[in-house]
């Protein structure tokens, strides 16, 4: 069930036209640009996008505008799934999945040091459960959210609205987000929401 979700949203995503796919990806990059966390002096991990994921590319500018500390997600191990937090400096190469990472590796940061990690998604519930592309990998990397409930890092799923579903996909693992960005704006998922949705 969870494969044809995935490739119903993927295909979905696929199907905008690139001006669409520009003005949606700017509106929701606003979306979270507002967020207190994304302000001067904070450390920020923003994904560089593959298989047409909402563009991040207005918040990489916004980021360095305000003196943000940027950090990209990279696949370190394929076989263990692991993903590491790098400083996002120099140029950038081709890393596992073709996905672009930063061609010097400096020190990788603890995710749960980061202050604001923005996530790419294929879709999400109600309840800002997160549907990835199947690896586990951010699950992996955030595992300690599960036990440390509101500590770390605010997680912030970009997307767009057509990535928003009713199915039930979530499995007890799955990555719960803290808000959602779309071109409709943020929406913040709330303890509540998981009470009573």
């Amino acid at each position: 069930m969870k494969n044809a979700l995935r490739k119903a949203l993927r295909g979905a995503r696929r199907a905008l036209s690139a001006a669409e796919h520009r003005r949606r990806s700017m509106l929701a990059a606003h979306a979270v640009a507002r967020l207190p966390m994304f302000a001067a002096g904070k450390r920020v991990a923003l994904y560089l996008p593959h298989d047409r994921e909402t563009d991040t590319s207005a918040l990489l500018v916004a980021a360095r505008r305000r003196r943000i500390k940027i950090f990209v997600p990279v696949v370190v191990d394929r076989r263990r799934r692991l993903l590491h937090f790098y400083p996002l400096v120099g140029k950038l190469r081709r890393g596992a999945f073709g996905i672009a990472v930063p061609r010097r590796m400096l020190r990788p940061i603890a995710p749960r040091w980061l202050d604001l990690i923005v996530v790419p998604l294929v879709g999400v519930d109600g309840k800002g459960r997160r549907l990835g592309m199947g690896g586990g990998f951010y699950d992996r990397a955030l595992s300690f959210r599960r036990h440390m409930r509101l500590t770390g890092p605010h997680l912030a799923g970009l997307a767009f609205d057509l990535q928003r579903t009713r199915e039930s996909f979530a499995e007890p693992w799955d990555l719960r987000l803290d808000s959602v960005a779309t071109e409709s704006g943020l929406q913040r998922m709330t303890i509540n929401d998981e009470e009573t949705s």
